[in-house]
């Protein structure tokens, strides 16, 4: 039996952070470790983060092999009167992070014999954390983009953008592998780096956490579900609420038989006056943020799940769609035709699409009316499953390891 591979994890949110961020790089180090590897993970130190997820609990697997180092929000400690100069945030507000991190990353890869460096952004800071211990330890890194660099696809997104692109030449120039999780942010970065051998940039797709969730369930109103973030920029639901304003002028729906929910996406207050200018504030529901298997457990209990992705996400798939591939529920999911999240939820037999306003009210009146399709089974669903890209991940290393001798 061959030498366990040693991989240092760089991420910034780990447990017990909430957010979306967390389950990317969590699930590499736990099926890491449990097919046979040595995973070691750097983070932040848990007073950072802003919002925490108690309920999952990090695996016996894991427990010794988390490392904190100490992290501060530069706009917090630059901070005058409230307010900090936009410079401070650069290249993101937790660099100072960068200098505690990079020395325990050292004592971490001396006294552990580590074989490879992981990093992953969009913490920017993490890849440059990853770049200095791999100039200084001559390890190979494999860089990890969720997202490709913000500068690239939002045009809103201006300050500092040299700067920005700069760091990320130097990532590129630096890493043994760029990672992105969609083909087609793979193939924005060979467009963007034609001087790159096109190998050098590839594809792990996000997954689903595969759980033991309660069986799915029928509720009585047709229940629309949209469980995350909504951004005022790239996720904008008022599509769907003009479809369901004429849906309920047609009289195909009503409070009685349906409710659109949106989960952890922001407080009722936000959205009154929008609720009440489409007639609709019976028919719509905010709902607080829950741990993550209750918001897994939830995608399984409604009638039909939601994803909104616009046009400026159009490299970008969000994670949450691997979560609706699980629960087997129909989707509507709101897209720009090829784009990214238009091709990968082309995998579900039971996912509608949907972008212009008059298709948009047509596939949420076919969704309601007709009866519901079947998903993907468990075995057709497998290869989309976190474990699975685990495994994509370790065979990555490996090549890269065998590349170095």
């Amino acid at each position: 039996m061959g030498k366990p591979l040693k991989i240092l994890l760089i991420a910034f949110e780990m447990p017990p952070a909430r957010s979306a961020g967390v389950q990317r790089p969590y699930r590499f180090a736990e099926y890491l470790a449990e097919m046979g590897a040595e995973p070691y993970v750097l983070t932040a130190s848990a007073d950072i983060y802003q919002r925490f997820d108690h309920e999952l609990q990090i695996s016996p697997l894991l427990q010794d092999r988390i490392f904190r180092s100490k992290a501060t929000d530069a706009s917090k400690l630059f901070s005058l009167f409230g307010r900090s100069p936009a410079f401070a945030a650069v290249p993101d507000r937790y660099w100072p992070w960068y200098f505690s991190a990079v020395a325990l990353g050292q004592q971490l890869i001396r006294e552990h014999d580590i074989d490879l460096i992981w990093s992953t952004y969009p913490v920017l800071t993490s890849h440059l954390i990853g770049r200095s211990l791999s100039k200084k330890t001559g390890k190979p890194w494999v860089a990890d983009f969720r997202d490709p660099l913000q500068c690239h696809y939002n045009p809103a997104y201006q300050h500092f953008n040299g700067l920005m692109r700069y760091l990320e030449r130097k990532v590129v120039a630096q890493a043994s592998a760029v990672v992105t999780t969609s083909q087609a942010a793979a193939d924005l970065y060979r467009n963007l780096y034609p001087a790159k051998p096109p190998a050098k940039f590839q594809v792990i797709e996000n997954g689903f956490v595969p759980l033991d969730l309660p069986p799915a369930t029928t509720p009585d109103k047709f229940t629309l579900l949209y469980s995350g973030a909504l951004y005022g920029n790239g996720r904008d639901i008022s599509g769907i609420f003009r479809a369901i304003a004429e849906l309920q002028q047609q009289g195909l729906i009503s409070a009685d038989n349906f409710v659109l929910k949106f989960r952890g996406s922001g407080k009722p207050e936000q959205f009154a006056a929008t609720l009440t200018q489409f007639g609709i504030s019976a028919l719509v529901e905010f709902l607080p943020a829950v741990p993550f298997m209750q918001a897994q457990a939830e995608m399984m209990q409604c009638s039909a799940n939601l994803l909104i992705q616009d046009q400026i996400f159009q490299y970008q798939i969000p994670g949450k769609l691997y979560d609706y591939i699980q629960s087997g529920k129909p989707l509507l999911a709101i897209c720009p035709p090829g784009s990214a999240t238009a091709e990968a939820s082309r995998v579900m037999p039971n996912a509608v699409q949907a972008w212009q306003q008059a298709e948009l009210t047509t596939a949420l009146q076919r969704l309601i009316t007709a009866p519901p399709q079947p998903g993907l089974s468990p075995a057709q669903a497998q290869p989309f499953s976190r474990r699975q890209r685990t495994v994509e991940l370790m065979a990555l290393c490996q090549q890269l390891l065998t590349q170095q001798l």
